[in-house]
């Protein structure tokens, strides 16, 4: 009777623990495998963020400008031709380093040419620290809010 009773209780201690920890065996095992849907659509919304973040970082860039708006509108489509192109040279595959960046700053030169022309020098000066990655936008976010707030405080004296 003994040892019956020891068996049962044997096998509800081994039911019990693989009814709660048996899940996550498999998921540290990697038995179960990742759904190539949720992937695709994760990587598609990842996109979707991605631009909509460089069409804000270049809003951004341009509220600095002291351009007129065609000067702004050019800017702003040589910017997106240009983000297009640093997309596609990523993608390539470089011998060494040093040879991709050289190739990026050969793309920096070449594709700024003409907005330079075009430009102050003040804005040059802007568009150099953009290129060169040294662009804060966390600045000009707070030079925005500070505005709003003014404008706000100014509304609500009114």
């Amino acid at each position: 009777m003994k040892r019956v009773f020891i068996l049962i209780c044997i096998l509800l201690t081994t039911a019990t623990a693989t009814a709660q920890f048996g899940r996550q065996r498999q998921n540290r095992l990697g038995r179960q495998q990742p759904n190539p849907i949720t992937d695709e659509n994760r990587k598609v919304s990842m996109e979707k963020k991605a631009a909509e973040r460089q069409e804000e970082y270049i809003i951004n860039f341009l509220s600095i400008l002291e351009a007129d708006d065609f000067q702004k509108e050019i800017a702003k489509l040589t910017l997106n031709d240009y983000f297009a192109k640093v997309k596609e040279l990523v993608k390539l595959d470089f011998e060494n380093s040093a040879q991709r960046k050289d190739t990026f700053d050969a793309l920096k030169e070449e594709h700024f040419k003409e907005l330079k022309s075009l430009l102050s020098a003040k804005d040059n000066y802007e568009l150099d620290k953009l290129l060169k990655g040294e662009f804060r936008e966390n600045e000009i976010k707070k030079k925005k809010k500070k505005k709003r707030r003014k404008k706000k405080d100014k509304d609500d004296d009114n």
